[in-house]
């Protein structure tokens, strides 16, 4: 693959030649985003953030079976910044389209947190694609009984409680970081994104935390049956 890309060029990425847009404009988000509620505003990536920001995108994307990228996966999007309600967002998501950003290592975008952000948004991918087989209940009832999610990703954002860092003070109740307490989706989505990454302090957590040894059986168990390659020693070897 030629890295020697511009802001004009799209490319393929991963096992499955998943394209890649690095050149957009507002159509790449949908019709009912692209209103005065919603305002959807960006920046694009710069030449020479491109192709490190291939580089991750392939690292990410070979951590996954082809077929599964093939059926679930059609586009990402990278851009340099994101807003959405006036609030800069990391990446999102819609349908089988990914959205991520890259606004430089000095903002804090390393080559993980631009991983983490594609797997995390992926996650939600599959969990809207194939619900039936995440076992919703059974997730419910590893949180304390007393627990209330929030109101979401962009209620979280609003408030900032956005911390994607790693909690040791919520660990035992379930949960791996302030963002994780949003919603159940975005709970999800961290276990996701920890695991993906091979994350050594998911890893620790995972050993001294019941809740979260059940919640990780639940998530993989929910990708197993997508493909019967992701299964917990898969998810180690990530390590």
């Amino acid at each position: 693959m030629d890295l020697s890309l511009t802001a004009q060029n799209n490319t393929l990425a991963g096992p499955a030649g998943t394209e890649v847009c690095y050149q957009v404009d507002k159509k790449i988000f949908p019709c009912k985003w692209r209103n005065n509620r919603t305002r959807p505003e960006f920046t694009s990536i710069g030449a020479e953030d491109i192709p490190g920001t291939h580089a991750i995108l392939n690292t990410a994307l070979d951590k996954y079976p082809e077929n599964v990228l093939r059926k679930n996966l059609k586009r990402i999007y990278v851009l340099k910044t994101m807003f959405f309600f006036g609030l800069e967002y990391g990446g999102t998501y819609y349908k089988r389209n990914v959205y991520v950003t890259n606004n430089g290592i000095a903002n804090g975008y390393t080559n993980l947190y631009i991983e983490g952000t594609f797997h995390h948004e992926f996650s939600s991918v599959l969990l809207k694609r194939h619900k039936k087989y995440f076992e919703k209940e059974a997730w419910l009832a590893a949180n304390p009984p007393d627990f209330t999610y929030g109101k979401g990703g962009v209620a979280a954002l609003s408030t900032e409680k956005t911390s994607l860092r790693l909690d040791s003070a919520l660990f035992a109740d379930g949960f791996l970081n302030e963002y994780s307490l949003a919603s159940v989706e975005e709970d999800f989505n961290c276990y996701a994104e920890f695991i993906f990454l091979g994350n050594a302090g998911f890893w620790d957590a995972w050993e001294g935390n019941e809740a979260i040894r059940r919640k990780t059986e639940i998530l993989i168990s929910f990708y197993q049956r997508i493909d019967p390659d992701f299964t917990l020693e898969y998810f180690r070897s990530l390590q």
